[in-house]
């Protein structure tokens, strides 16, 4: 039987739908809620998650999926993989934070992202730098489908397949056979209200088992 949707390259022409995507996924991340001032300030996390999208879409060590419903022709599913080179220059610390940004919480998860890459630093491989599937067309397997795209690329090279994962997905990716290499915990009350209801919030360092 056919497959109820399929896996296409990203157009151009797909950016607001993606952005979209993006910016929607966000909106329930916890650390998100202090990082960005003003919140929920649409409009920087419009500009924020449009221009990350851009920036996918344009460079070339990164590829951009879309699963597409074979009967609607909806875009349901969004998946970036990005090639990371040992012999690429090591990133570098942004003295400028953006303007839309907390700049304490901007450098902690700069700080963080660079922890853990230290997992893979003089490495190929390549890297899961988003993924996300339409709330009303989860459930069916779109996900996992995505993220087996991106599993047989790095089998195919003969490299690594890394993610950094927010709580909110890290059983998906457990699910997916990817296991723990290192983490990093915020505490979120030291930037938030007193009494607000803000605790730990843990970035983890993934990597698939297959």
């Amino acid at each position: 039987m056919a497959s109820p949707y399929s896996i296409l390259p990203v157009a151009p022409s797909d950016l607001p739908t993606i952005a979209e995507f993006l910016y929607s996924s966000k909106l329930k991340l916890t650390i998100n809620h202090l990082l960005f001032k003003d919140w929920p300030n649409e409009a920087a996390q419009r500009r924020q998650y449009t221009g990350a999208v851009e920036g996918a879409l344009a460079d070339p060590n990164t590829e951009s999926l879309k699963a597409v419903d074979a009967a609607s022709g909806e875009i349901v599913g969004y998946l970036a993989v990005t090639h990371k080179s040992a012999a690429g220059p090591a990133a570098e610390n942004d003295k400028s934070v953006p303007e839309a940004f907390n700049p304490d919480v901007y450098r902690a998860v700069i700080r963080a992202a660079g922890e853990l890459s230290r997992e893979t630093e003089g490495v190929d491989h390549l890297k899961v730098t988003y993924v996300f599937v339409k709330p009303s067309s989860r459930g069916q397997g779109i996900g996992a489908r995505l993220v087996r795209e991106a599993v047989e690329r790095a089998k195919a090279a003969g490299v690594p397949l890394t993610v950094s994962v927010e709580p909110a997905a890290y059983d998906f990716f457990v699910r997916l056979g990817f296991k723990d290499t290192r983490h990093v915990d915020f505490d979120l009350s030291k930037w938030a209200p007193p009494y607000s209801g803000f605790g730990v919030f843990r970035l983890a360092g993934m990597i698939s088992s297959d």
